[in-house]
């Protein structure tokens, strides 16, 4: 079993990559403080399909899957349009 790291340390250990953690410390908040890494990829497809193993092999627990990669930055705009 993976050990349990801090969310920060997890977001060093994989960059830009999507990863599924099993929660084992939350804020007063309830946000995600620490977790075990389940699975982790730069691949958000095969992350969705771990996911969802990672939830049928541990029903009980609480799952965050996430991106550790650049963000949008506060303040900036997306617009998006099809067509």
């Amino acid at each position: 079993m993976q050990p349990a790291h801090r969310i920060q340390t997890i977001e060093r250990l994989y960059p830009d990559q999507w990863v599924v953690v099993e929660v084992t410390r939350v804020s007063r908040a309830n946000k995600a403080l620490a977790g075990r890494v389940l699975a982790h990829s730069p691949d958000e497809d095969e992350i969705t399909r771990e996911a969802i193993r990672a939830s049928e092999e541990h029903p009980t627990a609480q799952l965050w899957t996430f991106y550790t990669g650049q963000r949008i930055p506060e303040g900036m705009i997306v617009i998006l349009g099809c067509g």
